[in-house]
């Protein structure tokens, strides 16, 4: 018998949240057919790749389609009022 859907997006998140080169808690998981479809956002392009390879590992059955964004890194660009 095979696992469900929602029981596998619930093992994929809970990796992506515990694997070190990810951390991230937000990243949605959405499974069609055999297509599985990563959003959301996170710090640094390493682990967008990494959150690739991290559900590869645990699903290497389906194909993977990295769809992260990855958050723009500025220097502040004024003050910050604190009242």
């Amino acid at each position: 018998m095979s696992e469900p859907t929602q029981y596998l997006v619930a093992r994929l998140r809970d990796a992506l949240a515990h694997d070190k080169r990810v951390a991230a808690l937000d990243i949605q998981v959405r499974i069609v057919g055999q297509d599985l479809y990563l959003t959301g956002q996170v710090a640094t392009p390493a682990r967008r790749d990494a959150a690739r390879s991290v559900v590869h590992d645990v699903a290497p059955e389906f194909e993977v389609h990295n769809q992260l964004d990855v958050l723009p890194v500025g220097v502040p660009t004024g003050r910050e009022e604190i009242r």
